[in-house]
């Protein structure tokens, strides 16, 4: 019996799918799930034979855990990455041990239940439309979920973004850049005396952009910028762009960049100019992809060409 694929019959699916336990059949006469077990229970289990019960698509232990495994390997959030990475190949107990090291890491957790519901919903659609091309149907187009817009909105309810203050800032910018780097090497020296070096293109009244701290007000990365020269008031050029280790991976630095790259359109600025040093290696598309060009030792754009 031929029936449309809403989004609480979806829900009703995932969630009968993870029960690995029984056999389970869509009732398109009644819109509902029910297992072999229950029908059994009733008497109905002949009842599975007519041609409006469907079994479920299957779900695997083995599913599962390769869901895990691509979850974690996208992950870059180096804390929660490690230690998921760990639990993977714990043996005995993985499952378990998954979900406990997610609880340690409420931020990813949730977007660990957003990626997987997102994939557990692909399996039902492609299970519907091989139903579709067997009752002569053409198939859905597959509408997944946007997952880049949920995980924005994720973001916002996990982290404050404020404007830049330096009564209230300036001093965990400066701790900030002690924890980017983790040696005590001459090299990691080096490379500390040429951010804070960077840093001090003008003092912290003179910045503005924006910061980042979790809901109990960790302080988690910021964008600052200053006029470039000083006395220019159309060219601006990043003096401070980073994210602490644990916050990593999360969509904070591309909010830092969005909500300031607004801000500087806004006051009508032309040019914005980052160096390279400070422009992490992984994250130079992103930079591409908001406008940027590799420009002598850094990146420029050309904000009135976006506007």
């Amino acid at each position: 019996m031929v029936f449309e694929l809403t989004d609480s019959i979806i829900d009703d699916i995932i969630f009968s799918m993870e029960d690995q336990g029984g056999d389970w059949f869509f009732d398109s006469q009644n819109r509902t799930v029910a297992s072999r077990e229950m029908m059994e229970e009733v008497g109905l289990e002949d009842d599975l034979d007519e041609d409006n019960f469907y079994a479920l698509p299957r779900w695997t232990s083995d599913d599962g855990f390769e869901l895990m495994e691509d979850f974690t390997e996208n992950l870059y959030t180096p804390g929660a990455h490690h230690d998921l990475r760990a639990a993977l190949s714990g043996g005995r107990g993985v499952f378990r041990n998954f979900k406990n090291v997610l609880k340690m890491y409420p931020e990813v957790e949730r977007r660990w239940f957003l990626f997987k519901n997102d994939r557990m919903k692909r399996r039902v659609i492609e299970w519907y439309n091989s139903l579709r091309e067997s009752w002569g149907l053409e198939k859905l187009e597959e509408e997944y979920t946007d997952v880049s817009q949920e995980t924005d909105e994720l973001l916002l309810d996990d982290f404050v973004f404020s404007e830049y203050a330096s009564k209230n800032d300036a001093s965990d910018l400066e701790s900030g850049l002690e924890t980017l780097v983790d040696g005590d090497s001459e090299l990691d020296a080096g490379q500390l005396f040429l951010l804070k070096h960077h840093s001090n293109i003008s003092g912290p009244d003179k910045k503005s952009g924006f910061v980042c701290r979790s809901q109990s007000g960790d302080f988690a990365g910021c964008l600052l910028i200053s006029n470039c020269p000083p006395d220019s008031g159309k060219t601006v050029v990043i003096t401070d762009f980073f994210v602490v280790e644990n916050y990593r991976g999360l969509g904070i630095g591309k909010m830092l960049l969005t909500k300031s790259l607004a801000s500087l359109t806004d006051r009508g600025i032309r040019f914005c100019f980052a160096s390279e040093m400070l422009v992490p290696e992984t994250f130079r598309l992103t930079f591409e992809q908001f406008g940027f060009k590799k420009n002598g030792p850094g990146f420029i754009l050309c904000i009135s060409e976006k506007i």
